[in-house]
């Protein structure tokens, strides 16, 4: 191959700030409506996001009309839907930047989240939407498709995704809400607690891991029910105040005797503890997106206080100590990056099922890693800006909040230690089966 041409830079031209094929450089990934997303989310959200983010953490919540303009820009849709957009929805609802819906994959999600996250606050208003269409989508009955899609895609109402309970948090298989069908066989009775779920104070349906099995049923007993918030019965919210800050509106869920028609039931009785599996790889896939971008805009500051900052008769980026700093910087999150594009090809070409089967550990292991970069660039930066870092305004103020925050990327979506044994049992079970496979040729 001959020389390629290289494509305009877009964004800062401090090192590592952008992705590499944002500052031109030629990528296997990206094309044009990659491009045409990208100066789309970034224009919208600087025009409507940027200046109110300060206001928004001083009130502790994201002003609630903005969820509506979100919906009316065209976020909702592919925010809900991931690295692919069904047809039937996606005549109704607006997609941003006017991307065919044919078009759409996983890199067009990647950039998305690569951008609202750059924006600051906002992100963390689609969290529940995020992890709570999803199983509705791959296992919820047309019918309950048809009812509860319009009014989620439209703004009018919101969904979260309640799975995780004060004595059972990566422990999935060991959850106690229970679900207990009426002697009719027409609805079921919720009784239970689920502890740290994200946007529920404002959600109004919990897609929620429930046990229709006998107590000691384990992950078999498992059943995924989407519960309104006006179901008849008591269900309760109360905000929790997590490190990361407020925007996110993480809180405890309480339902007592809460009645839900059957109808609500996501797939089958006994197969939620797959299906909150499956949603795991979604979530720590997108839990790597986000940490890239925290990481880049992390570093991007530092580096503009380096150049400028002086100390012993040099600036900072003059001192090798601070160079070697950034350089360790730099080669982690290009990696991160790189791995994370390998991993959103291979689930564009193996499709959902064999994508699950194959690169369920690697996703786990990417979480880990995405947690591992989060720390240490966070830390990097703290110590380049010194006592801005620490200050919750002016020029370290996106740093000490991405410092703040990287708790969010070390915890949810399963802990290090659980997720470093997952990835190596599944590697393992795929060697097996490889091995088994050779024995019968």
């Amino acid at each position: 191959m001959t020389g390629s041409k290289l494509s305009a830079p877009y964004g800062s031209s401090l090192p590592w700030a952008e992705p590499a094929w944002y500052t031109g450089r030629p990528s296997a990934y990206y094309k044009d409506s990659h491009r045409k997303l990208r100066d789309a989310v970034r224009k919208w959200c600087d025009e409507n996001i940027a200046q109110h983010t300060e206001d928004w953490l001083n009130a502790g919540a994201v002003d609630p009309a903005i969820y509506s303009k979100c919906a009316e820009a065209g976020l909702l849709v592919p925010i809900a839907f991931g690295k692919s957009i069904p047809p039937q929805w996606s005549s109704s609802y607006p997609i941003i930047g006017n991307i065919p819906p044919a078009e759409w994959d996983g890199f067009h999600d990647f950039v998305l989240w690569d951008e609202l996250i750059r924006s600051g606050g906002l992100a963390s208003l689609f969290i529940g939407l995020v992890v709570g269409a999803p199983p509705l989508l791959k296992y919820g009955s047309p019918s309950l498709q048809r009812k509860i899609f319009p009014e989620i895609l439209s703004g009018e109402k919101r969904i979260c995704l309640a799975v995780t309970e004060p004595d059972a948090g990566s422990d999935v298989r060991n959850i106690t809400t229970s679900a207990v069908k009426t002697p009719d066989g027409t609805h079921y009775v919720v009784n239970g607690e689920k502890k740290w779920i994200t946007n529920g104070m404002f959600s109004d349906y919990f897609m929620t891991a429930v046990r229709t099995g006998p107590p000691n049923s384990g992950a078999g007993g498992i059943s995924m029910l989407l519960i309104p918030r006006s179901s008849p019965g008591v269900l309760k919210t109360r905000k929790i105040d997590v490190i990361a800050g407020p925007l996110s509106a993480t809180t405890y869920v309480t339902f007592e005797d809460v009645v839900v028609p059957v109808e609500y039931l996501i797939g089958q009785e006994g197969q939620g503890f797959k299906q909150t599996m499956v949603n795991f790889n979604h979530e720590r896939l997108w839990i790597a997106f986000q940490a890239i971008r925290g990481c880049r805009v992390a570093m991007q500051d530092a580096f503009s206080w380096a150049l400028k900052r002086e100390a012993f008769d040099k600036t900072l980026i003059e001192q090798p100590v601070v160079r070697n700093k950034f350089g360790n910087m730099g080669r982690m999150v290009e990696s991160l990056q790189a791995w994370t594009e390998q991993i959103i090809y291979e689930l564009e070409v193996l499709g959902d099922e064999e994508g699950a089967r194959l690169l369920g550990g690697t996703t786990a292991l990417l979480k880990v890693e995405s947690g591992m970069v989060c720390k240490y660039v966070a830390e990097e930066c703290l110590k380049i800006m010194g006592g801005l870092g620490l200050t919750k305004t002016g020029q370290g103020a996106r740093i000490e909040s991405f410092y703040r925050a990287v708790p969010s990327f070390v915890v949810p979506g399963g802990s290090e230690d659980v997720l470093l044994d997952l990835g190596v049992r599944e590697a393992l079970k795929i060697h097996r089966a490889a091995e088994k496979a050779k024995a019968k040729l």
